[in-house]
């Protein structure tokens, strides 16, 4: 299984980038690609398999797995094909708009005992891992608080995004929330949220602020700041980050990891050693060790049960469960 061939369903916007990557990467024999709009077949090489259905493809092609990056509320049928044909599944996040659907794709994979990867390439930044390998080192001590600034000025052109009930919470600030519980290593308890629009906002179709406190299972406190319409200092799209333990703490700016004592900086750090690893580096590799990939469609569920408790939180303006908020699916 040292190269394999891979199904690429999508040439959006995030499509051509996958097509790029899985063209060149010494893991991937060949690439077939499945896309609705058959004009998007010229923005690829002609001698590339291409399919505007999924099953002709499987049919025809026998891929060994399914690289999913169609907009998210197609992503459950899509998804869904590749299971009935027993093939491993690399998906874009979310899992689904729907939280139900997203427990019920789950579900199918696990019962099928197929292999499914959420593709959340944020924990696979080098100083995401760098940092991450900081707290757990235990160099900061026990984890207190944890306080998170995303300040970006980004219009999307993808009509999905102005579908959405609240756009930033559901597209970009779910990377954020899968990140706390990488890097904690904990899971939320309570979880209270707002959702809104600045004024003179460039939507109003979605919501594009956020601000949300959590309380996690091991004691640490968070607070998020999220804004899609930044005027002053942009964050990077992973935001930055500020770890507070009981002997330091470690600070993400711009690309810079910083481990502060005494309220001054007492080391800068590089990223030498950290890897230099993409998702699908770790799809790859758990179909060739037969283990799960990180994170497998359960793990990032928990992600994906934080956002929509934030989204119930905002929606009922009181402090939520993320049990409660679950509840609400069927209320």
């Amino acid at each position: 299984m040292s190269t394999m061939k891979a199904v690429l369903v999508g040439l959006g916007n995030f499509g051509s980038g996958w097509y790029k990557r899985l063209r060149h990467h010494v893991g991937v024999q060949a690439v077939c690609v499945v896309e609705a709009n058959v004009q998007l077949r010229e923005t690829i090489d002609p001698e590339t398999p291409f399919y505007s259905s999924l099953e002709n493809a499987i049919i025809s092609e026998r891929p060994d797995f399914v690289i999913n990056v169609t907009p998210p509320h197609i992503h459950t049928v899509i998804n869904g094909i590749a299971f009935a044909h027993g093939l491993p599944v690399l998906c874009e996040k979310p899992i689904s708009n729907d939280i139900m659907d997203a427990q019920y794709i789950v579900g199918q994979a696990e019962l099928k005992n197929i292999p499914f990867m959420i593709s959340e390439n944020y924990r696979f930044f080098a100083p995401v891992l760098k940092a991450k390998e900081l707290l757990d080192s235990g160099v900061i001590g026990h984890l207190s608080s944890v306080h998170i600034e995303f300040d970006r000025y980004h219009v999307v052109p993808v009509p999905y995004f102005g579908q959405l009930a609240n756009g930033l919470l559901e597209d970009v600030t779910i990377h954020h929330f899968d990140m706390i519980r990488y890097f904690t290593g904990q899971e939320a308890m309570k979880v209270f949220a707002m959702n809104s629009n600045p004024p003179g906002s460039w939507t109003e179709t979605t919501t594009i602020h956020l601000s949300a406190w959590m309380e996690l299972d091991g004691g640490t406190v968070v607070d998020y700041h999220g804004n899609m319409m930044a005027k002053g200092k942009l964050t990077e799209w992973y935001g930055d980050w500020r770890f507070e333990g009981a002997e330091g703490a470690i600070v993400i700016t711009s690309n810079r990891v910083q481990l502060m004592k005494e309220g001054k900086a007492d080391e800068v750090y590089t990223f030498d050693g950290v890897g230099n690893t993409l998702s699908i580096d770790e799809f790859l590799a758990a179909l060739k060790e037969k283990r799960e990939p990180r994170p497998n469609g359960r793990d990032y569920l928990k992600s994906q049960s934080l956002v929509h408790a934030a989204a119930v939180s905002s929606r009922m303006g009181k402090m939520l469960s993320v049990e409660e908020a679950l509840g609400e699916v069927y209320a």
